[in-house]
């Protein structure tokens, strides 16, 4: 079974970073900011609670290489007394190569559409970072959303071509000036992304960054047309022989995300979208912001 890393990755990003000083304001931008977003009319999965997906994962423990054993108890938060890495993961009860049907299952009894939400953080840039492209001067701040989706299941029109995995964090930003306007958005796409100018971005109600996900790796784009998954963004780890590499090359361009506008979710008070719940993410405070495993 594939793994990836989860929820290694938020407490990753977030850790070097200090939250607003202007606190009491993170609660303003975050609704001020807040995304809508679109989707595609096959998609499944919806952005939900994490909670969720630890209700059905076990946690396991790499106890010889390659041999895990399930552990009881509460999630992780460190590596203390582990001598392999990585010590843990966090793993669905369903097969990954024998298709979807087990997570789709596992949707069946949710029903997140109905209740999707993101998680929000506004971060203080640190003084003397280095500026975006294009603009003289850092950002004040980021204003951080991020999502999680309980399966990505990509795969190509025609399925000749099929990637997933279990769990799945996506994110969107908006970049705050000293002056208080917004400099830019950022969309997490695959093993990459995009920044777009703020004043080029589609709103909605002239601060609601518009963002269409795209069918199955829910990758984030700012325009509802198919786009490009950039795959040799996820083999510069080294991961992928040169072989792989040169195919990926040679076929990226035909391998595409698919999106539409089904499913819309936004802001409470936003005509004809879903209200899609702000849930105000301290990583300091959540024991799950913490786990060290994939």
């Amino acid at each position: 079974m594939r793994h990836v890393l989860v929820l290694v990755v938020l407490a990753a990003i977030c850790a070097g970073a200090k939250p607003s000083a202007a606190a009491s304001g993170a609660g303003d931008l975050l609704q001020t900011y807040e995304p809508v977003l679109f989707f595609h009319p096959s998609e499944d999965w919806a952005p939900e609670l994490v909670e969720t997906f630890l209700a059905d994962a076990r946690v396991e423990k790499q106890v010889a290489k390659g041999s895990w054993k399930t552990v009881s108890g509460p999630v992780p938060n460190s590596n203390a007394g582990c001598t392999l890495s990585p010590c843990y993961r966090l793993n669905l009860p369903c097969p990954l190569h024998g298709g979807d049907g087990c997570y789709q299952r596992m949707k069946v009894r949710t029903g997140e559409w109905q209740h999707p939400l993101v998680y929000g953080r506004v971060i203080a840039v640190p003084p003397g970072s280095a500026p975006a492209p294009g603009y003289t001067a850092p950002p004040k701040y980021l204003v951080r959303y991020w999502l999680f989706y309980e399966f990505d299941d990509y795969h190509t029109l025609r399925k000749r071509l099929w990637q997933a995995h279990e769990g799945d964090w996506e994110s969107i930003s908006v970049a705050i000036g000293a002056d208080g306007q917004p400099q830019f958005a950022a969309y997490s796409q695959h093993c990459s992304g995009t920044v777009r100018a703020w004043s080029a971005v589609e709103k909605r109600g002239a601060t609601h960054p518009v963002a269409y996900v795209a069918l199955g790796s829910h990758a984030n784009y700012f325009t509802n047309r198919p786009s490009s998954t950039r795959i040799t963004e996820c083999l510069k780890s080294g991961t992928g022989s040169a072989t792989v590499t040169r195919l990926a090359q040679l076929a990226q361009e035909e391998i595409v995300d698919r999106t539409a506008t089904a499913h819309p979710l936004g802001p409470p008070g936003t005509a004809g979208v879903t209200p899609l719940t702000i849930v105000p993410l301290d990583p300091a405070a959540v024991a799950w912001a913490r786990f060290p495993g994939r």
